[in-house]
Order: structure tokens, then C-alpha cells, then sequence
């Protein structure tokens, strides 16, 4: 199956989340598909300030807050195992908040290729908020 499209098919999806998170007391600074070059695979990168305390030694935590918010909205395609959450202090987001950076509480559809950020190569990644 063709990756972008099954990406393309979650985004409205994640669009929502990122709209609950915002009304709970989650509200993400950063969030985006990333596409892992390596593995051939997407994941939906969030980092909240609010999770930053749990991660990494209370992981299952922060998942199940963000699953919590996640059965309040529909929602088909997109699954728990296309979420990775990642602290708001980590490189990936902290480089690209510098490429693209967006309003706290807004949502954008900003889709980036091949790039090279503070060392990171990017293959691909479709950026919906990076505050």
C-alpha cells in the first residue's frame, strides 16, 4: 500500500486530535507525520508541554492520556501505533520549529521533503503545528 496515502488518509483525522488535545489540559506545541526513511514508515509525532514530565520513565502514562483524548473523537484510520510521543526539548522538533514555525493554537498543513535540519535529514514530513 502506497504510504502517503494511508497518510493522507489520517490527517483529517489527527487535525482532531490536535483540536481535543487543545481543549484538555494536553495542548500540543508540536505535531506532525514524519515519514522514518529507514523503515518506510509514518508516525504521528506530538509533544505537548504537559507530557514533557512523564516521558520517558512514565511513557505508558502519557499514552494513555492521549488515548483518553483520542476515544472522544471519531475516528477510523488512525490508530495508537501511529502515534509517537516525543518531548518538546527533543532536536527533531526543536530543528523544526526554525524551518516552520506556526501559531500556539493554530493548525497548518505544511508539507516538507528532503531537507537537512541541525543534522537531521528529513525525507518527509507534513507539519500541522510546530509552535
Amino acid at each position: 500500500m502506497d504510504q502517503e496515502a494511508l497518510v493522507e488518509s489520517k490527517i483529517e483525522e489527527t487535525m482532531r486530535l490536535v483540536r481535543q488535545l487543545d481543549a484538555s489540559a494536553l495542548k500540543p506545541t508540536f505535531a506532525a507525520w514524519y515519514l522514518y526513511d529507514d523503515a518506510n514508515e509514518w508516525r504521528f509525532l506530538l509533544a505537548s508541554p504537559a507530557l514533557d514530565a512523564l516521558l520517558p520513565k512514565q511513557e505508558a502514562l502519557a499514552y494513555r492520556k492521549v488515548i483518553d483524548v483520542l476515544a472522544q473523537i471519531p475516528h477510523d484510520a488512525l490508530t495508537v501505533s501511529d502515534l509517537k510521543l516525543i518531548a518538546t526539548t527533543d532536536k527533531l522538533p526543536t530543528s523544526l520549529r526554525m524551518l516552520i514555525g506556526t501559531g500556539a493554537d493554530s493548525i497548518t498543513r505544511a508539507d516538507c521533503r528532503d531537507n537537512m535540519l541541525n543534522g537531521i535529514f528529513v525525507k518527509h514530513v507534513v507539519i500541522l503545528r510546530s509552535a
